[in-house]
C-alpha cells in the first residue's frame, strides 16, 4: 500500500495529436471527471502511515507493507456507475479514432477494474495503435486473467515490435534486483541483459509448475499499467512523475482505494492506495551472470519486509516453505531423485493438492509426473540443477515450496555412492530400495532421543567387484555451552560419536541399511558419515545432519 505525501513532478508528454480532436478531449474531460467521482466517494480509513511509520521513501510517496490486509473493500455503486458511463464514452471514442494509444490503453485500464479482463483483451485486440502497444495492452489484460503463457507470447511479441531503446529500458531490472545482479545489469549491453533477465525470471518464477512465467509477465503487466497512468488523471489527483514510475514497477499499481481525513482548520484528506496481499520477494540473491548459480532456501528471502520489491501471485493466496528430505541415486547417466516432504500449512493440508518436482537444467525445466501427497520420485540428469519441490492447493490456492541447486554425485571408476535418507527402521519390512525406503522416510532429519535411526543408501559398483569396507560415524556438530560447561563439572556426560565399520562384497546396485540408537541423553545435531573404501579407488563419501530431539 502507499500514501501520497506533497510534491509536483511534470507530467510526461501526452500521445501524438488524434485525428478528431473534440472527441479525444471528451475523453479525457471524461476521465477526468470519473476519477473526481471516485475520490468524492472512497470508503474512509484510517491510515496507518499517518503516526510517522514509512517502510520505504520514495519521492512524494510512502510505502509500508502490511500482509493482514488483503481484503479489497467494494466500489461504492456511484463508482461503479460512474466507470460505466466512462467506459460508454471510451468505446464510443475507440470506434472513431481506433488508432489513438491513449483511448485503447483507457479502455483497457477500466475494463480491468472493473473486473472484466475479458472484454479488456478484446478491446486491446480492438486497437490499431503502434503494434506493439496494441499488443501490451492486451499482454496486460491477458496477465490479470491469469493467461500467463498467452500473456509470455503476447509480451514478446510487443518486445519484439517495440523501438530498440524502449526494449532495453523494458529489460532493465537494476531497480528490483540485489546489488550483485543489480552491478551485472549496470555494464551489459541490451542483449546481455536480456539474457540475464531471463535467467533472473526463471530462477525467481514463484512457481515453476505454474505454465507460463507469471513474474515475468507481471514486469511487463506493470511498465504497460505505469504507461497507461502516465497520461491520465490518477485517484491521488497528483501528476505522474519519475517516483509514480519507480513506486509502480517495484510494487504494483493500486487496486484498490481508501482516504483518510484529517482534523484542524484546514482540513483535508489524502488517498491510500492498497496492494494485493500478501506479497513476497522472489527475486534470488545470486550472481547475475552465473548461467547456473549454486543455491540453497537461504538464497531466497520472500519475506523480506524492506525488499525492494513485492508481487501477490494472483494464483497463489498464501506461500510457505516446505519441510523435505531429498537424496540422490546413481542411475547411470542419470539419477533417480527422492523426496519426501510434509506440509505445515493446515489449510493446504486440507485441500486438494498438485504436487510437482520440477527442475532446471541447461535452462530448460522439466516436470515429474510421479507425485504423491507425502513423497515424490523423478528421474534427473547426473548433473548441477536447480531443484523445486511444489504443492499448490486446487481450492485454497495456498502454496508451499522448497528451490535449491543439486550437484552432480560423484563416482570414482564405476562406483558411485547415493546419498544417505534417513528412515524410521520401524517400518521396515524386508528388502529396501529407494522408493520403499522413501516410504519409510520423515520429512524431515529429525529423531526424539532415544529412539532408532535408520540409515539408507544405495552403492554402485563396477562388474568386477571387490571387497570394501564401510564406516558409519555419527558425531555431534554441536554442543551447547550449558552441556559443554556440565560436562566440565562432572555433571553431564560428554556427546560422543558412534562408530560402526564393517566388510561388503558389494553387488552391481545394493540398497543397504543399518539402525543405529544414539545414548538417551543424546541432542542436537549430529553428522551421520558414510565413506566406502575399495582397493584401487578413492574413498567414497556421504553425509546427512540429523536432529536429536527431547
Amino acid at each position: 500500500m502507499l500514501l501520497i505525501t506533497l510534491g509536483v513532478l511534470v507530467q510526461t508528454a501526452a500521445a501524438a495529436p488524434p485525428v478528431n480532436t473534440a472527441i479525444l478531449r471528451d475523453a479525457h474531460s471524461a476521465q477526468r471527471r470519473f476519477e473526481a467521482v471516485r475520490r468524492s466517494y472512497l470508503p474512509r480509513k484510517p491510515s496507518v502511515a499517518t503516526s510517522g511509520s514509512c517502510g520505504t521513501r520514495i519521492g512524494r510517496f510512502c510505502y509500508w507493507y502490511d500482509s493482514t490486509e488483503n481484503t479489497a473493500t467494494r466500489d461504492h455503486a456511484r463508482i461503479v456507475e460512474a466507470r460505466e458511463a466512462l467506459l460508454a464514452v471510451l468505446d464510443s471514442a475507440s470506434l472513431h479514432q481506433p488508432s489513438d494509444g491513449w483511448v485503447a490503453g483507457q479502455r483497457v485500464r477500466y475494463l480491468i477494474e472493473g473486473g472484466r479482463w475479458q472484454d479488456a483483451v478484446g478491446a486491446a485486440r480492438a486497437c490499431q495503435a503502434d503494434r506493439w502497444w496494441c499488443l501490451a495492452l492486451e499482454g496486460l489484460a491477458q496477465h490479470v486473467g491469469q493467461r500467463y503463457v498467452a500473456a509470455d507470447s503476447v509480451f514478446a511479441a510487443a518486445l519484439d515490435a517495440m523501438p530498440e531503446q524502449r526494449r532495453c529500458q523494458w529489460l532493465d531490472l537494476r531497480v528490483l534486483a540485489l546489488p550483485r545482479a543489480a552491478d551485472a545489469l549496470s555494464q551489459a549491453t541490451c542483449t546481455e541483459r536480456a539474457a540475464i533477465a531471463n535467467r533472473l525470471w526463471t530462477l525467481s518464477q514463484p512457481l515453476w509448475m505454474t505454465p507460463g512465467n507469471d513474474l515475468r509477465t507481471e514486469h511487463f503487466a506493470r511498465l504497460t499499467m505505469a504507461l497507461v497512468l502516465s497520461e491520465s488523471a490518477n485517484a491521488h489527483n497528483l501528476a505522474w512523475g519519475d517516483d509514480s514510475q519507480q513506486l509502480l514497477l517495484r510494487y504494483g499499481w493500486a487496486e484498490w482505494f481508501t482516504r483518510s481525513e484529517s482534523t484542524g482548520l484546514y482540513a483535508s484528506f489524502s488517498v491510500t492506495g492498497h496492494d494485493r496481499e500478501p506479497s513476497y520477494y522472489f527475486f534470488p540473491d545470486v550472481p547475475a551472470t552465473a548461467a547456473t548459480p549454486w543455491l540453497s532456501a537461504t538464497s531466497w528471502h520472500l519475506r523480506e519486509t524492506l525488499a525492494p520489491t513485492r508481487y501477490a501471485p494472483r494464483h497463489i493466496e498464501r506461500l510457505t516453505s516446505l519441510a523435505h528430505q531429498v537424496a540422490r541415486f546413481p542411475r547411470g547417466d542419470s539419477l533417480l531423485l527422492a523426496a519426501s516432504y510434509r506440509i505445515d500449512d493446515t489449510a493446504l493440508v486440507r485441500d486438494s493438492i498438485d504436487a510437482a518436482m520440477v527442475w532446471l537444467h541447461d535452462g530448460a525445466l522439466r516436470t515429474s509426473a510421479h507425485a504423491g501427497r507425502d513423497r515424490m520420485l523423478a528421474t534427473v540428469p547426473n548433473d548441477t540443477i536447480v531443484m523445486s519441490l511444489e504443492v499448490l492447493g486446487r481450492g485454497g490456492k495456498r502454496a508451499a515450496r522448497s528451490r535449491f541447486a543439486l550437484a552432480p554425485l560423484p563416482c570414482n571408476d564405476g562406483w558411485c555412492l547415493s546419498d544417505l535418507l534417513l528412515i524410521d527402521p520401524s517400518r521396515a519390512d524386508g528388502a529396501l530400495d529407494p522408493e520403499s525406503a522413501l516410504a519409510m522416510a520423515p520429512p524431515v532429519a529429525s529423531f526424539a532421543a532415544g529412539s532408532p535411526i535408520g540409515v539408507f543408501w544405495e552403492l554402485q559398483s563396477p562388474a568386477t567387484v571387490h571387497p570394501l569396507w564401510l564406516s558409519l560415524t555419527i558425531t555431534p556438530t554441536h554442543v551447547s555451552l550449558v552441556r559443554r560447561a556440565a560436562s566440565r563439572l562432572g555433571l553431564g556426560r560428554n556427546a560422543s560419536a558412534v562408530r560402526l565399520r564393517w566388510q561388503a562384497v558389494p553387488r552391481e546396485r545394493q540398497g543397504q541399511a543399518v539402525t543405529l540408537r544414539l545414548p538417551r541423553g543424546a541432542r542436537g545435531t549430529y553428522r551421520v558419515l558414510l565413506t566406502a573404501e575399495a582397493p584401487g579407488v578413492r574413498a567414497l563419501a556421504a553425509s546427512r545432519e540429523v536432529e536429536i530431539t527431547p
